[in-house]
């Protein structure tokens, strides 16, 4: 992929989105079996019995690939600056979730360009994860 420029990006450009699907032993093993805040976060079958459908998917999981997808659409030459979102739903293990972003803002603020997105994991086409993501882009003269 090529090297994205902040001269390139504009307000309301579209992230590609992409899909991904958290299987079982993705969702336990993030934790580790012997999570102490949730049997459904380690354990599949303890899900059920709580009505889940099955392992509940971490949250920070869900985190490290909105981490991941903004940082892959920026390129090798862009920093992370801030991340912040709100977990609205839960998401079930084995059920895909489509990652997408949106830019709703760039500027620059102390010879830094900045670009502003919101971000939201989508299951079944309802945010489970809404977030807001600042990173740094290069310059084409930088």
């Amino acid at each position: 992929m090529s090297e994205l420029y902040y001269e390139d990006i504009t307000v309301d450009d579209e992230l590609p989105p992409l899909e991904r699907t958290p299987t079982e032993d993705q969702a336990i093993e993030f934790f580790g079996r012997d999570n102490p805040t949730n049997p459904a976060f380690g354990d599949a079958e303890a899900g059920r019995r709580m009505g889940f459908g099955g392992a509940l998917v971490p949250g920070l999981l869900k985190l490290s690939w909105i981490s991941h997808y903004v940082g892959a659409w920026a390129g090798s030459e862009s920093n992370l600056i801030s991340v912040r979102v709100a977990f609205r739903r839960p998401d079930i293990a084995g059920n895909p979730l489509t990652l997408s972003g949106r830019v709703v803002d760039k500027r620059q603020e102390d010879g830094i360009n900045i670009v502003e997105l919101e971000v939201v994991t989508l299951a079944d086409g309802q945010p489970s994860v809404r977030g807001n993501v600042q990173v740094e882009i290069p310059g084409r003269t930088s």
